[in-house]
C-alpha cells in the first residue's frame, strides 16, 4: 500500500474508493495510451526491418552474392499438389 516500510502514525487522509464509472474511464485511458504505444512500436519495427533488408541488399551486392549463394530456396508460386507427371 505505501511504498516505505514505515507505517505512517497520526492522522493520515482518508483516500476515497474508485467508483465503477472512475475505474471505467481510467481503463479507457490506459486503452488509449496502449494503443498509441502498440502503433508506434509498429513504426518502430518496420523501420528497423527495411533498414535490415537494405543492409543485407547492400552487403549482398558488394559481395556479389544471389540468394543461392545463401541457401535460400525460391518459394514455389504455387502452393497445393504438385503437378501429374506422365509416366
Amino acid at each position: 500500500m505505501y511504498m516505505t516500510d514505515e507505517v505512517p502514525t497520526g492522522w493520515v487522509k482518508p483516500v476515497a474508493k474508485p467508483t465503477p464509472e472512475s475505474l471505467r474511464a481510467r481503463i479507457a485511458e490506459l486503452r488509449a495510451e496502449l494503443a498509441e504505444a502498440e502503433s508506434q512500436l509498429r513504426e518502430m519495427e518496420e523501420g528497423a526491418r527495411l533498414e535490415a533488408l537494405v543492409r543485407v541488399r547492400n552487403l549482398m551486392r558488394a559481395f556479389e552474392l544471389t540468394p543461392a549463394d545463401l541457401g535460400l530456396v525460391p518459394v514455389p508460386k504455387r502452393r497445393g499438389r504438385p503437378p501429374k507427371v506422365a509416366a
